[in-house]
Order: structure tokens, then sequence, then C-alpha cells
């Protein structure tokens, strides 16, 4: 009776944990490092747009500062990004991503919460400015999608044929007019990275080298 007994807890066990298991799967468990977390527990909300989509799990003490474990949730585990904003509210951590152009974190993942006078007032009231963010983001976009290959090929062209006239300025006036092109083409390089064009930020750098190096010959 007693062996029947203990083989059925063991059942249990092993079909509880495996219930766990998969009812996890996907999630992301991540540590938020803050100056201090006063009046944060564990199973309070974790909190994106309005939205819960994770809660606290644990509290660590961390030299003078506190870690805090968080979870996740599957469906929501591209809400927390490299570059997201934090901010501890009432029995709540607060992500903002108003600003965040990062790639979603790893699971396990170790962030630093910035406490800078601006970085925490924006983790708290960044919401309230987003229509304002979003014009911004969307006139920028806009920008970045003019520097395709097309419109490089094209203005490329148009600047070889005053290549001439920049020579007969003198070899000062050539090199002073090719290295603001060189910072200008670095800047596009630069920007189509960081929203996430690698591709297309290698390509640019082939089409200005191949051209720098046909004006040059």
């Amino acid at each position: 009776m007693v062996r029947k007994l203990f083989l059925l807890l063991v059942i249990v066990a092993v079909v509880w944990f495996g219930a766990r298991a998969l009812v996890h799967r996907g999630e992301v468990k991540a540590t938020i490092v803050f100056d201090h977390a006063v009046g944060l527990h564990k199973g309070d909300a974790v909190v994106a747009d309005g939205t819960p989509i994770g809660i606290v799990t644990k509290i660590t003490p961390l030299d003078d500062s506190d870690a805090v474990s968080v979870r996740i949730d599957r469906e929501h585990r591209r809400d927390i990004v490299s570059d997201s904003m934090f901010a501890i509210g009432k029995h709540r951590v607060v992500v903002t991503n108003t600003f965040a152009v990062g790639s979603p974190v790893a699971d396990g993942a170790v962030l630093r919460a910035r406490t800078d006078r601006v970085s925490s007032w924006l983790a708290r009231h960044a919401a309230s400015i987003q229509p304002l963010i979003a014009k911004v983001k969307h006139a920028a976009d806009e920008k970045i999608d003019e520097l395709d290959e097309k419109h490089l090929d094209a203005e490329l062209a148009a600047l070889k044929a005053k290549v001439p006239d920049w020579n007969a300025e003198g070899s000062g006036a050539l090199d002073q007019r090719l290295g603001a092109l060189k910072s200008r083409v670095a800047k596009i390089e630069d920007d189509l990275r960081r929203s996430n064009r690698a591709e297309e930020a290698r390509k640019v750098k082939e089409k200005f080298d191949k051209w720098l190096d046909e004006v040059q010959r």
C-alpha cells in the first residue's frame, strides 16, 4: 500500500512538472537591476504600454542595488528589448519602448535600468508624448526609406558629372568634397544598421567604394 501511494505521488509530481514546463515554454526570464526597488514585491505586475506582460518573481539585494527577476509571458516576449526603459510604479515594473529600437532580449538577460533624471522621467511619462514621438519616428523612417539603392545610384551619377569641376578647383577642393561625401555615406550606413537594414548598409558601402574608386582614377 505504501509503495503504491509513493508511486502515485511520483507520477503526480512528474505530470505536474511536465505540465508546468509546457505552460511556461516560450516565456522569457530576465533580471532588471535598479538602484533600489522599494515598494516592489514578488508577484507584482510587469506592465508595458498599460498592458500586463509578466510578473516579478524575485527581488535580490545586489551590492548597493536591487536585482528584480521577472518572467515575461510568451505572447509578450518581444515587449522587452535591449534598450527598453524601466521604472518602478505602484506595485509594478513599468516598461517603456517609446524610444526603443533594439532587439528582443534573450532568456536569462540581465538589464540595467537607466536612472538619470531624463530617463527616469521618460520611463514614467513617455506614453503621454507617444503621438509626437510617433510623428518624429515616421518622418525619420521616410528619410531612411529615401536611402535605397536607386536613390543612391542617381545621386552618385549626378555627383560624378561634377568631379571634373571639382578637379579644376584644385586637389584640395576635390579632397574636401570627397571627405564630406564619405562622412555623409557613413552616416547613411549607420542609420540603416540602426534600422535593422544591415544588408542595405553593406550595399550602400559597396556602391560608394566602387564610385570613389572610379572618380579617383
